[in-house]
């Protein structure tokens, strides 16, 4: 028997006695290990809850020191700007997103259309009623003779609205004189994957919609490359498709969704000559501009020029183009990762990781209202000034989430602190520097997954180059997984508070989702995540579950092209989901098809609630034309297969009821309006 520690021979028990203690002390055994195993367990949580402490206590410490790096950069800044006012005023120091400053004729035209007491007295007189307008109308003279003639006008004539008018109309041309209309060279009125499509009515819908193409192309005119110092269009080559109404030049993300439509429509050699202009700006001035203008030149957009090339390439096959413009495309990717831009920060170490973790956020360079939304910002800024806030911080908040696409959005404002219960905050609260966002770190990992994909086609296999960007994918997952993951999803992360964002977002799903990313815990627990999220409503995926009321467009109730696309490609990439990116597919596109029969226009933004309703708020009226709902659109009407069977129609019946069901239960619901609708049999 055993004896405390010692081990003896196992005898036979002589009586029931011996037994008895046998069992007694094989019983006090067990108790002392489960005692053991308890205060084993006691001790780990005390170790996990200490580390946990001092992880928050370095995010903590981090946030202070960036604080204080901060306070330290703005006053050396306005140290130098103090001391060398008049030399900094000649030198033009009108900073691009590189952190380099504007330079020649750029700097030239960016005196009139980016800062200056003209572009001042013309925004804060309010003599049109678009900001935008102003700064898209091309000199008939030189910027030097019009600053001179400026000059000479009294302060009686600068500050009388009348006067000012006739003074800018004496020299500039209207807006968006600068283009010609032009019809794509290889437009087809009846492209042969549209005829494919089974439904007639669909098919003629697709058609009208390809016919749009030729009504939303430019080209630049002469005068632009040879006179840029006038211009505020930033040249191109080639023709151009732009989304339409207010928006006269080519815009950055919204790109993406438009050469998609021009491959879908046949149209590959538009779709070049666009994706082509965008890789020669990144080898001209390191990184592709918010949109066409000079005065976008502070900021960039949702990196997705590599997708761009990958579409033209899935048609084309043309190595030899893809070795051409693989430098400029890992020239923009070093753009977001250089840490100088401040867009990419630095965080601390999570889960036991050996590697730096590094993630990106939207930064702009400006400090200044923005030229095109000139009277907003300071508007803006008044009320954010009564909170105790700096100018430039404003400034730079309000361009970055120009930058961010989500211009603006819940995400971005003191919704997502939890200090404010969502929809409720103002816009003087945008803080969008301190966001860490989903959306922009899933884009990122699929450039950097594309890149690895196109250097092995490039030299026919794996390779040192193929390798660094697969390994740069890999740690950006791992970091993603430390820092936005939030349980059952990704989730936007607030540097300021140290916390995930309360706002729940179309992008914590889609973007992820596209980029084939699905979390520490698997796609299926995102997709059950996502249908609990309260964002699938009966006209599509919203933005966001919060309602501003109207204030900023990137919020409940609007729903946006991009983002449901995203998600339903995104879908289409996973098992057992089809069903779900099926009904998703046909409730937006029926919405699409409603509001264009009630209203004969293609928008910018819908209402993801009423059928036939288009979206609104925001800080300008609602547009329509629209290039990157054109695209996308085109793109999910030839999604193969959609309802091919009656079989297949019942699973998508039966997700559309659960959607129904979810979006009934869901806040974004209950805090408005009901606005319940039933849902008709959709689009096949």
């Amino acid at each position: 028997m055993f004896r405390g520690n010692k081990k003896t021979p196992i005898q036979p028990f002589e009586d029931g006695e011996d037994r008895l203690e046998f069992m007694r002390h094989m019983q006090e055994q067990v108790q002392q290990v489960r005692a053991e195993n308890q205060r084993l367990v006691r001790d780990m949580e005390v170790i996990r809850d200490q580390m946990l402490s001092l992880e928050k206590r370095e995010v903590a410490e981090r946030m202070v020191m960036h604080q204080k790096l901060d306070q330290i950069v703005k006053s050396i800044e306005g140290g130098v700007a103090a001391k060398s006012t008049e030399v900094l005023e000649n030198a033009n120091p009108i900073v691009m997103a590189t952190g380099s400053l504007m330079t020649g004729n750029i700097a030239r035209a960016a005196s009139i259309y980016c800062k200056g007491p003209l572009l001042e007295a013309v925004q804060t007189l309010r003599i049109f009623p678009d900001s935008k307008s102003f700064v898209d109308m091309p000199m008939k003279e030189d910027p030097e003779k019009i600053e001179e003639e400026f000059g000479k006008l009294s302060a009686e004539c600068i500050q009388d609205p009348a006067k000012l008018r006739d003074f800018v109309d004496q020299w500039f041309r209207p807006p968006g004189d600068d283009f010609d209309r032009w019809v794509p060279p290889d437009f087809k009125a009846e492209p042969p994957l549209l005829m494919q499509i089974r439904n007639p009515e669909m098919r003629n819908w697709s058609l009208t919609i390809n016919k749009l193409w030729p009504t939303l192309g430019i080209i630049h005119k002469q005068e632009v490359h040879e006179m840029p110092q006038r211009h505020s269009a930033l040249p191109r080559k080639h023709g151009m498709v732009v989304p339409g109404g207010r928006f006269r030049e080519m815009y950055y993300w919204d790109t993406y969704w438009v050469v998609r439509g021009l491959v879908v429509c046949d149209m590959i050699e538009t779709a070049r000559g666009i994706v082509f202009d965008l890789v020669n700006m990144v080898g001209e001035i390191g990184f592709v501009p918010n949109g066409g203008r000079i005065y976008y030149l502070d900021r960039s957009q949702p990196p997705l020029l590599t997708a761009m090339v990958k579409e033209v390439y899935k048609v084309t096959q043309n190595k030899a183009a893809l070795a051409n413009v693989l430098p400029n495309l890992e020239k923009e990717y070093s753009f977001w990762m250089n840490p100088k831009s401040g867009r990419r920060i630095e965080l601390p170490r999570l889960g036991g990781s050996r590697e730096r973790q590094y993630l990106n956020i939207y930064r702009s360079m400006r400090d200044t209202p923005r030229p095109e939304s000139y009277v907003e910002d300071v508007d803006t800024f008044k009320e954010a000034q009564a909170l105790g806030r700096a100018p430039a911080e404003v400034y730079r908040a309000l361009s970055s989430g120009a930058e961010s696409g989500w211009d603006f959005s819940t995400r971005w404002l003191e919704d997502g602190t939890g200090r404010a219960d969502p929809g409720t905050a103002n816009l003087a609260t945008i803080d969008t520097c301190r966001v860490i966002p989903v959306d922009l770190n899933a884009i990122l990992y699929d450039v950097e997954m594309t890149l690895a994909y196109f250097h092995r086609e490039v030299a026919d296999g794996e390779n040192t180059a193929s390798q660094k960007y697969e390994a740069a994918a890999k740690q950006r997952a791992q970091t993603m997984d430390a820092w936005l993951w939030a349980g059952d999803s990704f989730r936007d992360y607030r540097i300021d508070v140290g916390a995930h964002s309360s706002i729940v977002a179309v992008s914590d799903y889609a973007a992820p989702l596209w980029a084939g990313l699905s979390g520490p815990k698997g796609s299926e627990v995102v997709v059950n995540s996502l249908k609990r999220s309260g964002l699938l409503a009966l006209c599509g995926a919203s933005t966001t579950t919060a309602d501003s009321g109207g204030r900023t467009q990137w919020d409940a109730p609007n729903a946006w092209s991009p983002m449901n696309s995203m998600l339903i490609d995104g879908l289409d990439k996973l098992d057992g989901t089809k069903a779900l990116a099926d009904c998703l597919c046909e409730t937006w596109l029926r919405n699409n098809f409603i509001t264009w029969q009630r209203t004969g226009f293609m928008h910018e933004k819908y209402d993801c609630f009423q059928p036939g309703r288009f979206g609104a708020g925001g800080e300008y009226e609602p547009q329509v034309g629209f290039g990157w709902t054109n695209g996308a659109a085109l793109c999910l009407l030839v999604r193969q297969p959609r309802i091919a069977n009656k079989a297949n129609y019942k699973m998508v019946s039966k997700h559309r009821q659960d959607v129904k069901k979810e979006a009934r239960k869901s806040q974004i619901l209950a805090d408005g309006p009901v606005r319940r609708t039933s849902m008709s049999r959709g689009v096949s």
